[in-house]
Order: C-alpha cells, then sequence, then structure tokens
C-alpha cells in the first residue's frame, strides 16, 4: 500500500500565530475569500491535506490550523470547545483575515459552530459535518466511555493495536491513508492522554444553537455514527440547509472531490463568488 508523506504539499504555506502563552499552527494554500477548515479530534490539520488543493483551485484561501494541543499547536491549560473557538479570532486576525467560511468536522464542527455564535461578525458562513448533538445522558455516557490512553509500548505495539482498534469501529470503507493518519495524530498529541474528546463530550452544543446567525449548512454521513445527529439539527434549526453523503470522517481524505462537490454550491452562494473552473 501506498501511504502519504506528512510533508508540505505542494504550493502549500505554514506558519504561526500567537495565542494567550501559546503558538497556534496552521497551513494554508490558495488566495481568495478565507475558509477555515476545523480538524476532527484527535486528528490535526493533515485531515484536509486533500481537500486544500481542491479549494484552492476554485480560487479559495483553505487555512487549517492545528487545534491547540494537536499537531503542533501549544495546548491549553484547560481544553474546551469553547477554548478552542477563542483561539480562531487571533488566527483571523494574524492572517489579516476579518471574517471567514467556518468549516469543521465532528469535534471540529463544534468547534465551529461555537466561533459563529460567539463572534458572529467574523463569520461568512458555517458548515458543520457530522456535528455530534447530545443529551446531557449522552454526553456522560460519552465521558465515561472514553479510553484516551496513549501509552507507547517498548515493542511498538500500541500502534499495530490501535491500528486494529480503528479498524475494527471506524467505517469499513476507510482507506489504509486514512487508518495511517488516524493512528499517527492521535500518538503525537501524548503522551498522557488526548483532549480533543473530552471537550466535545462536555460541550453543550444546545446552548448556542439559537445564537448562530449566519447561513449555515449541515452535512450528515450515512454510516458516520453521529449521523442521526444531522436531521437533530435541522429539527432545531429548519432553516439551515442539509446534504447527506456516504461514509463518515474518511470522507476528507479519501473522497475529497465529493465532499467539495457539496460544499461549492453552499459557500459559492453565501460568500456571492464567482468560482473558478
Amino acid at each position: 500500500m501506498t501511504l502519504p508523506s506528512t510533508g508540505a504539499l505542494p504550493g502549500e504555506r505554514r506558519g504561526y500565530v500567537a495565542f494567550g502563552a501559546g503558538q497556534l499552527h496552521y497551513r494554508e494554500q490558495g488566495e481568495g475569500p478565507a475558509i477555515i477548515l476545523v480538524h476532527q479530534a484527535p486528528w490535526a490539520s493533515i485531515q484536509y491535506r486533500r481537500v486544500m488543493p481542491l479549494l484552492a483551485a476554485a480560487g479559495y484561501r483553505a487555512i487549517a490550523p492545528d487545534l491547540p494541543g494537536h499537531g503542533m499547536s501549544d495546548p491549553l491549560a484547560d481544553p474546551t470547545i469553547e477554548g478552542f473557538a477563542a483561539i480562531l479570532p487571533p488566527l483571523l486576525d494574524g492572517l489579516g483575515i476579518d471574517h471567514a467560511i467556518l468549516i469543521g468536522q465532528h469535534g471540529g464542527a463544534l468547534v465551529a459552530g461555537r466561533m459563529a455564535a460567539e463572534y458572529p461578525d467574523r463569520a461568512l458562513a458555517l458548515a458543520m459535518d457530522n456535528a455530534p448533538l447530545y443529551t446531557a445522558e449522552r454526553r456522560a455516557q460519552r465521558l465515561a466511555a472514553i479510553d484516551d490512553s496513549q501509552r507507547v509500548a517498548p515493542d511498538g505495539s500500541h500502534l499495530t493495536d490501535r491500528w486494529s482498534l480503528v479498524r475494527r469501529v471506524a467505517d469499513p470503507d476507510w482507506s489504509d491513508e486514512t487508518l495511517h493518519v488516524s493512528v499517527l495524530t492521535y500518538f503525537a498529541n501524548g503522551p498522557t492522554r488526548e483532549h480533543g474528546h473530552h471537550a466535545a463530550a462536555r460541550y453543550d452544543f444546545t446552548a448556542d444553537l439559537g445564537r448562530i446567525a449566519c447561513p449555515t449548512l449541515v452535512i450528515a454521513g450515512r454510516t458516520d455514527p453521529v449521523y442521526p445527529s444531522g436531521r437533530a439539527l435541522i429539527d432545531r434549526r429548519p432553516e439551515w440547509e442539509y446534504a447527506e453523503l456516504s461514509g463518515g470522517a474518511g470522507v476528507l481524505l479519501d473522497h475529497a472531490a465529493t465532499w467539495c462537490a457539496t460544499l461549492f454550491p453552499f459557500v459559492d452562494t453565501h460568500v456571492g463568488y464567482q468560482r473558478k473552473t
């Protein structure tokens, strides 16, 4: 099998912006209206490596940060969805951007949604890919069930154990590339625990749903464990747009063109932009 390099893509730019006492790492490609791409936990900006060239080719400026404590970004003292969202305005400021389209997947969708709710003047539009909408009971169950051990075995078996676990519980159509990236990014966040899943499970998204004022697209993956949340979000906000895709988290790497084709009509319309063809 051929697995991807984790290095920079052709035409990719990388940098850091300051937030509080830390530094936030980001990668970007292209020029034009800004799109902020927020990854899920425990991944990093590399999750968008197949999507970013397509957005750049279409005339957008695609920017994917590593959330604090992920990839090459410094951690927060108290990792929360609210705290993750609060670092996005400094990212925009550091890059000279007034407002942007916000896009996130899973926990990253919660971060993007919180950003749109808390900083409405910075959000042109919002797209949430499989954002979980949990009851208080379900959040408590999620917190109790999280196994975030990142202990490293002397014989390297932690890598094969994680590979087997993800292959067993993730979408069955995940490619080896997607599985490879998920395992590497999981252990890159160590060495003691991964904070993103805890932050997502503690966050009550229902409290912010009514505050999101920008045009919003909900994407639901038919084989994703949080697929029912898509319809639940539309029930709460029936004026929002809705789309379904096959697959779940792996779509960004395995079916990037399909994902972008779903996204383009929404972002083109709501930024008033005639993208490149």
